[in-house]
């Protein structure tokens, strides 16, 4: 894997330190940019990402100070550190660099055995505040996506609670003969008890959930592409290792892609597909992963796994196609969770996820998302972009309903007893007003 290279900006309006510092550098495997005033500095600062600067404060068309204030005012480079340099002993240009939003300073003539050091112990600084950052934004998305999550098991355990509380019924009243002994008649009575507490215990967990997450806040920025790739796939390799499993990543997005996204979401959504793979996968295989731009200039990532094929129930409401029947498996239940949420993540950052599945060649998730995105609605406080969460095909459909209503008739048409006939319509009426009103039971 391609080692990652620091991107320095060195501004300076002295020739002979800004080439020393530029040699020096580039020396100890940086690459580096100069700028030979404020002004230029302003200009590649705002065309293209750094992973640090280094500002003279005295310089001409625009001084350190100034460069710094604009930089740190939702710039391209904003959260980058900053090692200024002052040319005199002067403790209140210092305490102003700092105001401004500096990170480090040195003053001339400057140390060169203790200058790249140092900017290397800044640079490692701003990577750990870089990753507390994306662990802080990662934190309150899962915060935000557990309700979520709640909801949407809670509606995966409607139809087969409410199987179990229709055939509870048939049992209970005996609708295909006395059961014998008599005991299991009370049984059944407190299957269909336990079944309907259930039942109502979902639809609170499911009203909870809506009510906590009505929109998904998306930070944007630019992000590099090979970077974001890359960390992904540096950050599940011990994964991969403990189970004896090969990344073979071709990456062919250049250093210098961008896109705007929200980096800790972003993050999240490569590493979902990648780690998904992982886990789909046996131990001593080998996982292909494809990094490149799509024509527009966006992200395309496609991971390739030969672990057990996808059910087709999966498949379909993944693909976005029209749902059958639910058909629930351990399979889909523990290895297709991760792949929903990088599928959510894409589709607010307007992308799309698809997966194709294979008993004989395996699994191919394939994650885009595009380099331009029509406006979005920011949110009230200006920190964001909110988009509406897609209605999931469970939000937009009642199967659960037609499956009681189908219980209603079979039960009263083999029973013939219309008193039953009765109960299970008025069931059915009051399951009708629940799902429309989005109440409980």
């Amino acid at each position: 894997m391609a080692k990652k290279s620091n991107h320095i900006l060195v501004a300076d309006d002295d020739p002979i330190y800004r080439g020393i510092a530029q040699e020096t550098l580039e020396a100890a495997g940086h690459k580096v940019t100069i700028a030979c005033d404020g002004g230029e500095a302003l200009t590649l600062l705002a065309g293209g990402t750094f992973d640090a600067a280094i500002i003279d404060l005295t310089m001409p068309v625009a001084d350190g100070i100034t460069v710094i204030q604009k930089l740190r005012q939702g710039s391209l480079n904003a959260t980058i550190p900053v090692v200024v340099i002052t040319g005199h002993d002067d403790a209140q240009a210092v305490e102003r660099a700092y105001e401004a939003g500096a990170t480090s300073f040195l003053t001339k003539p400057l140390n060169w055995i203790l200058f790249t050091p140092h900017i290397e112990f800044v640079l490692r600084s701003g990577q750990t505040e870089k990753e507390l950052r994306e662990a802080s934004a990662t934190a309150a998305f899962l915060s935000d996506t557990k309700s979520q999550v709640m909801s949407a098991l809670a509606q995966e355990f409607q139809t087969p609670i409410k199987t179990i509380f229709g055939f509870a019924e048939l049992f209970q009243k005996e609708v295909y003969g006395p059961l014998s002994p008599p005991a299991y008649k009370d049984m059944m009575g407190d299957i269909s008890r336990s079944a309907n507490t259930l039942n109502a215990a979902l639809l609170k967990v499911m009203d909870f959930g809506r009510t906590l997450t009505e929109t998904l806040a998306l930070n944007t920025e630019a992000v590099k592409l090979r970077e974001a790739v890359l960390d992904a796939v540096s950050a599940l390799q011990p994964v991969a290792q403990r189970r004896n499993i090969r990344l073979l990543t071709d990456c062919t997005i250049g250093e210098d892609a961008m896109l705007y996204a929200d980096r800790a979401l972003l993050n999240q959504a490569l590493r979902g597909v990648i780690d998904n793979a992982i886990r789909m996968s046996s131990p001593g295989v080998e996982i292909d992963i494809s990094a490149s731009l799509t024509a527009d200039g966006g992200l395309s990532l496609t991971v390739g796994d030969q672990g057990p094929a996808y059910g087709q129930d999966f498949l379909r409401e993944i693909n976005n196609q029209r749902r059958a029947a639910p058909v629930h498996t351990a399979h889909q239940q523990s290895n297709g969770v991760s792949v929903k949420i990088a599928k959510v993540l894409a589709e607010a950052h307007k992308g799309q996820l698809t997966v194709t599945s294979d008993t004989m060649r395996g699994n191919e998730v394939r994650l885009t998302i595009p380099k331009t995105k029509p406006p979005l609605k920011a949110t009230g406080n200006g920190t964001g972009i909110s988009i509406e969460p897609p209605q999931s095909d469970a939000a937009q459909s009642t199967p659960d309903v037609n499956s009681v209503a189908r219980l209603a008739r079979i039960s009263a048409e083999l029973a013939l007893d219309q008193r039953l006939k009765d109960r299970l319509a008025v069931n059915t009426s009051t399951l009708k007003a629940a799902g429309r009103s989005g109440g409980s039971l």
